[in-house]
């Protein structure tokens, strides 16, 4: 970019593409009564920056309604590939925790990538709109439900890069459970023995798992410390402060070697009903009841009316 500072303009914009990532992202979890709302609650200003400020990723490949889903890869047949509704490029963002797939495709369709019509339309059985993202799902680049293997392929992908002299960098984002992981380690020790200036890690620090807050099913310790001691370049910021988080991405963007952003998120961000569910450790995963229904409905309604 221009320069490491958002304007007024900007910062209003990219607010109003978080709050449409989260009305998607609440409206899924209406039609389907449940869903991984907080997860796109927590990295809705995130993912807006990245979209739309930070990354270069082209025109989209693929129309805005999907198709159906067809086959799985085969010799002569690549099947449909999720990654080509990111763009062709140079940049490429791969979302590690497949349970993230509903912030992504809400990501899509608020900026312009995705039919929003598609979000119900289909993520339906042959729909490739999984709930649980897969690499034919629209913005996913591999299928990653098993924690920890997108961040290899993000390395093995930037290795080939800087191999063959190709230009842009791959971004990672994934999630705080997956530093229980060993592989997690294992590619972030190679990033920093092959020195990947093309390698840039979001790391969605949440606190939560699906068993509950983090520190009361394994604690991790001083993540920032950890990931210092490993050799990285280590950035520490607010998930939800845009002008901020779009300097330090930028900043971020720039080092010599494999760097990562530590992003203190708040998954309970942006509706009313979900503080409550962080304490009783029941924000993972979001299956509404007949009032949080009601009152999630008209907030949506209020959210739509402020960004629109």
């Amino acid at each position: 970019m221009a320069t490491t500072n958002l304007g007024p303009a900007e910062t209003t914009a990219v607010a109003a593409v978080a709050g449409k990532i989260r009305c998607f992202a609440a409206q899924w979890a209406l039609r389907a009564n449940g869903g991984y709302l907080a997860q796109a609650c927590g990295t809705a200003e995130v993912l807006a920056l990245l979209h739309t400020q930070v990354l270069d990723l082209g025109p989209s490949l693929r129309p805005m309604v999907p198709p159906r889903f067809e086959s799985t890869p085969k010799p002569g047949n690549p099947g449909i590939r999720g990654e080509d509704w990111l763009g062709g490029g140079p940049d490429l963002l791969i979302i590690s925790p497949a349970h993230y797939a509903t912030a992504h495709y809400a990501t899509l369709a608020a900026t312009g990538r995705l039919d929003p019509a598609a979000l119900a339309e289909h993520s339906t059985d042959g729909g490739v709109l999984e709930m649980i993202g897969a690499e034919h799902s629209p913005g996913m680049v591999v299928t990653s439900g098993s924690l920890a293997i997108a961040l290899g392929v993000g390395l093995g992908r930037a290795i080939a890069r800087k191999r063959t002299g190709t230009p842009g960098n791959i971004w990672v984002l994934i999630s705080d459970g997956e530093l229980q992981e060993g592989a997690t380690w294992e590619s972030l020790q190679l990033a920093v023995a092959e020195g990947l200036d093309n390698l840039r890690i979001v790391l969605d620090r949440n606190n939560m798992q699906v068993d509950g807050k983090m520190p009361e099913v394994m604690e991790i310790g001083d993540v920032s410390a950890k990931l210092r001691a490993f050799g990285l370049d280590v950035y520490e910021h607010d998930a939800h402060d845009i002008p901020s988080l779009y300097s330090t991405l930028l900043e971020m963007n720039q080092c010599a070697g494999p760097s990562i952003l530590v992003s203190y998120s708040e998954p309970w961000r942006g509706f009313s009903f979900l503080p409550p569910r962080w304490e009783t450790n029941k924000l993972h995963f979001v299956r509404l009841t007949p009032e949080e229904s009601t009152l999630l409905e008209s907030e949506v309604a209020e959210l739509w009316h402020q960004v629109s």
